[in-house]
Parts: structure tokens; C-alpha cells; sequence
């Protein structure tokens, strides 16, 4: 009876460990972003690199990084849309599979007729950050599949920045000139008017002050980034945050185009996944749960025990 006693309360303690867990339990694919890339506009070779970053239950933070070189508009064979899709996935499965060979909580989804991939969550995983970087000049098209990006909870951020700061290295290039090279950025929400940016003798900052405004309530600018940059040393595509960046906090709409045409600027566009907060709410929510189980696991013992005293 004794031994029947333990067992039982052994199994009941194990369910109360674990119902924290449980409730953190992630399905597949609750985590999404759809990203349409298209052909370069940059006469010379450039780069395009996306990062994301998960966790699992708060724990085994991971992130990766798919560095792709693309080839400019005169190169003998310039890339296709479709090609630079191919070579942008592929990218980011290396830096999957490199990274996080055995704990691969993010994985991409693309078809070889279209020139857009999805990044999704594996089950019981989240996805917290999304980056990308593009000094390439194509045109960018991010949507959340079936939501908007409020429905989503997803938080974004454009930051626009010299492609001079990853073109050339350091201390060993001389007159470089952090400028714009006159142009324009495009932004169009939805199928709304597209807000059109003269770049020819702005700053970034300029620039991105002024998208703000022109979006204005969906967007701010912000001397504080949405999350930090993520930076390494060995690769020129990295960059540090320079201070100023547009955030559209849980934009109310399906889709956000970015199109850069200036030689000059590269763009730096993040999104934040609510995994945080989100495991927070739920750890708040199981509180009566967990309360009520465990008053009635001491009622069974204290029951039991009086019982066959």
C-alpha cells in the first residue's frame, strides 16, 4: 500500500514539473515570415545575408546566419530572381545545419518556380529575431502567411545604412565616402501608395526620419534598436547599429515592400517574433493551474495518510 502510495504521488509530482513545459510547447510552424526576393540592381557583386534565432522553452538559445555573394547587373551571366532565391536559401540551410546540427529549431521552406522562401519554426522550437541585410538593391516583399503582422505580434524595423561600411575594409581602403549615391527608397505597405524617398544628398538618418513621417502613427524613429545587431568579426556583412532606425510596431497590414535603388545604401530590416512575452503570459496563465494541482496532491497524500493511520 505504502509503495502504491509513492508511485502515485511520484507521477502527480512529475505531471506539476512538467506542465510548465507543456504549456510552452511551440507547434510547428506558429512562427512565420514569407520573403520575396527579386533580381540585383547593383552593377557589382554584393551580398545578402539572413539571420534568425530560436529557443526551446526559453533555453538552448540558437542563431544563424546564410551569407550569400551575389553578381551584379554586369556580370557575364547576372542572376535571375529565381537564382538569387536558390542561392539565399542555401545560404541560410548551411548556417542551419552548421550551427545547430542537432537542436535545428528554425528551417526554410521554397519551390523552384518562385523567387520567395519561408522561414518557420520546427515543433516545440520559436523563432525570436529575424534579420536580413541586402546591399544588393532588389526589391523585398516580407508578409506573415494567413496574418497580418499585428495579428502576428511581430514588431518591425528598417534601418537604412552606407554600403561602404561593408564594402571596403577597414584601415586599408582610403577615402571612403559614407554617402548616398542619389537615388531613391521605396516603401509600400500592402497595396497602398508607395512613399517614395529622394536619396541625393541625405544621410541615413535623414532618410529614415523622414520615412518615419511619412508613415505616420504606423511608424517612429528610434535611436534604439529593436534588438541588438548581431555582429562578428570575420565577415564585412555584419554591422554595428548606427544610431537611428525606423520601427513599425505591430503593423496593421499583410505585407511590407522595401525597394532601395542607390548604390550608396544597403537596408537592415528586423523582425521581432512576441516568443518572450509570449512565454511569459503563458507561465502567468498555468499559475491557477499549477495552485490547483498542487493543493490537490497534498490533499491526496494528507488524505491517504490520515486514511490508514
Amino acid at each position: 500500500m505504502i509503495k502504491r502510495k509513492t508511485l502515485n504521488l511520484s507521477i502527480l509530482l512529475s505531471c506539476l514539473l512538467s506542465v510548465p513545459s507543456i504549456s510552452m510547447a511551440n507547434p510547428e510552424r506558429t512562427d512565420q515570415l514569407l520573403i520575396q526576393t527579386s533580381s540585383p540592381k547593383r552593377t557589382i557583386e554584393t551580398s545578402f545575408s539572413t539571420m534568425v534565432s530560436w529557443q526551446k522553452e526559453g533555453i538552448n538559445f540558437n542563431k544563424s546566419n546564410g551569407l550569400a555573394f551575389i553578381k551584379g547587373t554586369t556580370a557575364k551571366k547576372p542572376l535571375t530572381a529565381i537564382e538569387v532565391n536558390k542561392k539565399v536559401v542555401g545560404s541560410l540551410n548551411a548556417a542551419i545545419k552548421t550551427e545547430a546540427p542537432s537542436d535545428r529549431g528554425a528551417s526554410t521552406e521554397t519551390s523552384n518556380d518562385k523567387a520567395e522562401f519561408l522561414i518557420f519554426n520546427k515543433a516545440s522550437f520559436a523563432i525570436d529575431r529575424i534579420t536580413t541585410r541586402d546591399y544588393t538593391n532588389q526589391t523585398l516583399s516580407y508578409r506573415v502567411p494567413g496574418k497580418s503582422f499585428s495579428s502576428a505580434a511581430v514588431d518591425i524595423s528598417i534601418n537604412l545604412v552606407y554600403t561602404a561600411a561593408v564594402e571596403y575594409v577597414r584601415d586599408f581602403s582610403s577615402d571612403i565616402k559614407y554617402e548616398t549615391a542619389g537615388g531613391s527608397v521605396t516603401i509600400t505597405i500592402d497595396k497602398g501608395t508607395p512613399i517614395v524617398l529622394q536619396t541625393k544628398g541625405k544621410s541615413t538618418q535623414q532618410l529614415e526620419v523622414e520615412m518615419a513621417q511619412a508613415l505616420g502613427s504606423k511608424a517612429i524613429f528610434s535611436s534604439t534598436a529593436i534588438y541588438p545587431n548581431f555582429t562578428e568579426n570575420r565577415s564585412k556583412n555584419y554591422k554595428a547599429f548606427d544610431g537611428g532606425e525606423v520601427q513599425l510596431p505591430r503593423l496593421d497590414a499583410k505585407s511590407i515592400t522595401i525597394d532601395i535603388n542607390d548604390s550608396g545604401l544597403g537596408v537592415i530590416t528586423k523582425f521581432r517574433f512576441p516568443y518572450i512575452d509570449k512565454a511569459e503570459n503563458e507561465s502567468d496563465d498555468m499559475l491557477p493551474i499549477i495552485a490547483f494541482l498542487i493543493a490537490a496532491g497534498l490533499g491526496y497524500f494528507f488524505y491517504n495518510r490520515k486514511k490508514s493511520a
